[in-house]
């Protein structure tokens, strides 16, 4: 605070001023203003606090009760009354963030607890507070070592999230050391259950990943861990995880085995047969290779040996086809012209019997004219056709059957 002794003194507008008098009795002036101070009064310019639409006033009062005052809006520090005033900021909340707030009812002495969804801008009030969350973190050295508490926050993320974590220390069946790297996939499903359960929802993931991966390594020797490793992939191996997430309002959507090392010994004995299986395989590989080559040559040779047979065979048909068609053209043909010789000889006999039909209906009618005319046709016909003046007979006895006649005229 700012004492004066002099007299008069100014207050401008925005400003206000603590005027105490000997006796205790105090005043407040609002600027603009222009007062006198009497020598048994002190002057005190009041301290101006200032909030924006994003931050809110807090006033601790000397009897010990809290004020909050959202802003945008102005107050003064008045040493009588107030023991502090601060200017805080509002909290922000994207869309996948949340806040737990609690709220002391002092009528029912209870305590009330409230999920704040984003987006929004939270300003408490003077009877509220929010949950901070200790949780295990990521260690800054390293990105899959968890450290206890090191994860301290108030604003609840609810989107998918992930974490990578080694689990270390892992003993297979015949006692081999290995460091199992995974990488967990999580999502929350009921903010309710999960403040309810646990205080440490990734100390609970930890700890079930754990119990998962020593739980299978211990029923395997080293090898058939190398060999089964891939099953790390599949959340059927991980119940213990499964249940503890379900009962903390969590789901484990997905864990990926990133890979495991062991000791520098084992691993190099490892390496060594890792490199003579690979030889192996490669030897393998070009055999098979070859045996595929030789099986594709082989299945080509087929494929143009029946390819050939197809097209002679498609070839055959054509000409078959061709001869057929040829033969059944040049029938055809001769059917026509048959036929065509029949029509004409049908066409010929009927002209020549429908000529002789003609003659005979002529000669009719010209017989029937004659009729009434009076003429005897029997005589007409006789007269028509005359009778020989000569009838030679010629009578064999049949011995000499190669005798000829002649006769002259």
């Amino acid at each position: 605070f700012l004492l004066f002794s002099e007299m008069p003194r100014t207050v401008r507008a925005g400003e206000q001023a603590l005027i105490i008098s000997k006796d205790g009795r105090s005043r407040i002036v609002e600027g603009p203003a222009r007062i006198f101070v009497w020598p048994s009064e002190e002057f005190f310019m009041m301290r101006r606090f200032s909030a924006t639409q994003q931050q809110y006033i807090a006033i601790k009062m000397r009897d010990g009760t809290l004020q909050h005052y959202p802003g945008p809006c102005v107050k003064f520090l008045n040493t009588l009354t107030m023991e502090s005033v601060t200017v805080q900021n509002a909290t922000a909340l994207d869309a996948n963030e949340v806040l737990v707030v609690y709220r002391y009812d002092d009528d029912k002495k209870t305590v009330s607890r409230r999920i704040q969804h984003g987006p929004s801008v939270y300003m408490p009030a003077a009877d509220e507070w929010l949950h901070k969350f200790v949780w295990h973190g990521t260690d800054p050295n390293n990105k899959t070592k968890k450290v206890p508490g090191i994860l301290k926050f108030t604003k609840l993320r609810v989107i998918p999230d992930q974490f990578y974590y080694n689990c270390e220390e892992v003993r297979t069946k015949d006692d081999a050391l290995l460091t199992v790297k995974v990488m967990m996939f999580f999502e929350i499903r009921d903010i309710e259950t999960m403040l309810n359960q646990t205080t440490d929802p990734i100390g609970d993931f930890i700890n079930s990943l754990q119990a998962d991966i020593i739980a299978f390594a211990s029923q395997v020797t080293y090898e058939e861990f190398v060999e089964s490793s891939s099953k790390l992939n599949q959340l059927e191996c991980y119940k213990q995880l499964v249940e503890r997430t379900k009962k903390v309002g969590y789901e484990v959507t997905k864990v990926i085995n990133r890979g495991y090392h062991t000791t520098d010994r084992l691993q190099k004995l490892q390496d060594q047969a890792v490199e003579k299986r690979s030889k192996l395989k490669v030897a393998m590989d070009t055999e098979q290779q070859q045996q595929d080559l030789t099986d594709y040559k082989l299945h080509n040779e087929q494929q143009q040996s029946a390819i050939k047979q197809a097209l002679e065979l498609d070839s055959a048909k054509h000409q078959y086809q061709l001869q057929k068609s040829q033969l059944l053209h040049t029938i055809k043909l001769t059917n026509e012209q048959q036929l065509e010789v029949l029509e004409r000889e049908k066409a010929k006999k009927l002209s020549e019997l429908y000529s002789q039909r003609a003659a005979d209906e002529e000669k009719l009618a010209h017989y029937a004219n004659l009729k009434k005319l009076g003429v005897d046709l029997t005589s007409y016909f006789v007269s028509q056709n005359p009778k020989p003046e000569h009838i030679i007979r010629v009578i064999t006895d049949g011995a000499d059957s190669e005798s000829a006649v002649h006769i002259h005229p």
